[in-house]
């Protein structure tokens, strides 16, 4: 029997989903709510035929892992109409109270199948996909204003490079579209108001710094970073600060000088060198380059002397971000990241960082699903207890935007030329 996760939306199922796109395109809210609560509760619904089919598929030997997809598609498909309309937002949370209530578990006139059907949707407040569901709804309805003494989870929608490993599993990216387009408007959308707010913040120190901006209305610092701070990332992130060149130019120079076919030890060597250029010379750094390149050298030694190739170049950057956040995922162990903040700060940490992302562009969801995993680790924090991490957490936020964003960066050069 093939897997839960990799069965395919079955012409049942489909005959679900179609029959909540119409109760949500065609009735108020709190009808749509009151429908759904029925049918997952008490297989009641108008038309006969999508009754049968809910007791087809709660009566399948593989309902107790297949109802979870079902019942969480559909509540996506809820979700994703509201939360684009203002005036019916107040709903999801509304149906989240709807799963979250406990039903009697005996199946009254309809006996077994609907007693099944309670179990299922019981169930479902024990898994993954009703967390994540619960954490996209938090999200829609969150502000990321800060505050000392909240828990760091709070501060999560400062951070949209976060939602897809935070908010979409593998088997939502296979069945669920419809929560992974929640997810990346939600994204685009948070994305885009910070480099709005950025860009405007960026102009106005910009007139600024030339004397014309005495009549303007000052420009609020959109970042949890004090103004030294986040100038000093402005200048680390888009200006000639790498002999020269910007960050960009030098990772472009460094791909230039190591193209694929190179030898692979070589590779290795040149990477580390690329990395340890840019961090102040120091005990520190001479403690962290031997670390440095004793790993490169256990690095996939079977490999030395073959031609380095793509899959190889981002396996290796894949495996030195681990070394750099997480060496291991089980336990979030990050004793050296942390020990590099310590020597370098968070600004430069993660300028660390960004060099391996502008060299391999494909590890940058990597870094984000590292990052995820560290947020994970302190969310219960108060957030006056994890500076660190937030400085860092806007530290890699801004250096995202200024690299793959739309915030122009010829004002970052002017700036700071």
């Amino acid at each position: 029997m093939a897997a839960y996760g990799d069965i395919l939306s079955s012409p049942d199922e489909e005959l679900i989903y179609n029959h909540i796109h119409q109760w949500v395109q065609r009735e108020a809210p709190t009808s749509v709510l009151e429908r759904f609560r029925e049918f997952f509760t008490e297989m009641k619904c108008g038309n006969p035929a999508v009754v049968a089919t809910l007791e087809r598929l709660v009566l399948r030997p593989e309902a107790s892992q297949r109802f979870r997809f079902i019942l969480n598609r559909s509540c996506y498909i809820l979700v994703n109409q509201w939360q684009n309309q203002s005036q019916h937002k107040w709903a999801i949370s509304h149906l989240v109270d709807i799963l979250a209530t406990p039903t009697p578990l005996r199946g009254g006139d309809r006996g077994k199948t609907v007693g099944n059907l309670r179990r299922l949707f019981q169930a479902f407040q024990g898994t993954d996909l009703y967390l994540r569901l619960c954490q996209t709804v938090a999200l829609l309805e969150a502000t990321d204003e800060p505050a000392e003494d909240q828990p760091l989870a709070c501060l999560l929608r400062r951070y949209p490079y976060l939602y897809e490993a935070q908010l979409a599993g593998a088997e939502d990216r296979q069945q669920f579209q419809e929560q992974l387009e929640i997810v990346h408007n939600l994204q685009a959308q948070v994305q885009q108001q910070f480099e709005h707010h950025l860009g405007r913040y960026v102009t106005y120190e910009y007139r600024r710094s030339l004397g014309s901006a005495k009549n303007l209305e000052p420009v609020k610092n959109p970042t949890m970073l004090a103004n030294q701070e986040l100038f000093t990332a402005f200048k680390l992130f888009g200006a000639k600060v790498d002999n020269g060149l910007t960050y960009q130019e030098r990772a472009e120079q460094f791909l230039r000088e190591n193209p694929e076919g190179q030898n692979y030890g070589q590779y290795k060597y040149n990477l580390a060198n690329y990395l340890i250029v840019a961090i102040p010379a120091s005990k520190d750094r001479d403690i962290f380059e031997h670390k440095l390149r004793q790993f490169m050298d256990e690095l996939f030694p079977q490999f030395d002397t073959q031609g380095v190739n793509d899959f190889l170049m981002t396996r290796t950057c894949s495996r030195l971000l681990n070394f750099l956040v997480i060496e291991n995922k089980k336990d979030a162990n990050h004793k050296t990241f942390i020990d590099l903040i310590c020597q370098l700060g968070p600004t430069k940490m993660v300028g660390l960082l960004l060099k391996i992302v502008l060299i391999c562009k494909k590890v940058k969801g990597y870094l984000e699903r590292l990052i995820c995993l560290l947020f994970n680790h302190y969310a219960d924090q108060a957030q006056g207890q994890v500076r660190w991490l937030i400085k860092v957490l806007e530290n890699v936020k801004l250096a995202f935007s200024l690299h793959f964003g739309m915030v122009d960066l010829r004002f970052i050069r002017q700036l700071f030329a």
